[in-house]
């Protein structure tokens, strides 16, 4: 299986949710929320057993 993901990607995640955050939202809970997502993905489902 060969990796094509952009190396640089999450870093500029961040930095999107750094700069241009949400009305009513500051840039560190933004980039909280950022963070949580991009951590999440990979992880197994709730569902299967462990």
């Amino acid at each position: 299986m060969k990796d094509l993901a952009d190396p640089h990607a999450r870093e500029r995640a961040l930095d999107l949710a750094r700069h241009d955050t949400p009305p009513g939202v500051s840039p560190d809970e933004a980039i909280a929320e950022v963070r949580h997502v991009l951590n999440s993905i990979g992880d197994t489902c709730p569902e299967c057993p462990s």
